[in-house]
């Protein structure tokens, strides 16, 4: 027997590694390449919420602000869940912000949007 399937779907993006600017792989989170796949999935009629899987230790802050704006597109017009894996830091945690959902898992190392820095102190 044929099953029936609804023809509605969920859109299930894997954003993993370092973000960076411009084309990403399977080993680095790329702005446009991760833009795009959110911008498609929030133009599919088809697809009625997105669900974008962060494991990510940051990058980028210009790449990260650009998935940002995406993300913001997205939850605009359907809902977003955001699923952190091992580490949502930095960059990883921000780009997850703007989701109507946030899971972590108890491990899950996330947070720190920018708090790295060095002074130097050339007092004697």
């Amino acid at each position: 027997k044929k099953k029936k399937f609804s023809k509605d779907k969920i859109a299930v993006i894997f954003a993993q590694g370092a973000i960076n600017s411009g084309e990403g792989d399977n080993e680095n989170i790329g702005s446009e390449t991760t833009s795009k796949t959110i911008r498609k999935a929030r133009k599919d009629k088809k697809i009625k919420a997105i669900v974008l899987r962060v494991n990510s230790p940051g990058g980028s802050a210009l790449a990260s602000e650009t998935i940002l704006r995406e993300m913001e597109l997205a939850k605009e017009v359907k809902p977003v869940v955001v699923s952190m894996g091992d580490v949502a830091a930095s960059g990883g945690y921000y780009i997850a912000c703007k989701a109507d959902t946030i899971v972590a898992n108890p491990t899950t190392i996330t947070g720190s949007i920018g708090v790295f820095g060095v002074l130097m102190n050339l007092e004697k």
